[in-house]
């Protein structure tokens, strides 16, 4: 076993990061190339969780996160009225169905 500072340079050494920050990546450039006319941001993010080591205080626990976001797909709102019956009725186009 060998031991190093963790630093970003030395990140990609944990286990699964740098494998899983790839796997992150690829998903938003997807993304980006399956939705272009969408021009907002997706993100990845790497974050990493510290606590204190429970069994040993000079020490910490270390857990990284990686997450990504993409934007929602933008659905047009529809007017909806409520029925006799107290239920919500909204027209639609045939072609929809």
């Amino acid at each position: 076993m060998s031991t190093t500072q963790l630093s970003l340079k030395s990140a990609h050494l944990l286990p699964g990061l740098a494998e899983d920050f790839q796997q992150q990546l690829e998903a938003v450039v997807q993304d980006c190339r399956q939705r272009p006319s969408l021009a907002k941001k997706r993100t990845v993010t790497v974050k990493f969780t510290v606590i204190p080591d429970p069994e040993d205080p000079d020490d910490v626990l270390i857990s990284p996160v990686i997450s990504r976001a993409t934007p929602s797909r933008q659905i047009q709102p529809i007017r909806a009225r409520r029925t006799t019956k107290n239920q919500l009725q909204f027209d639609f186009v045939d072609e929809d169905l």
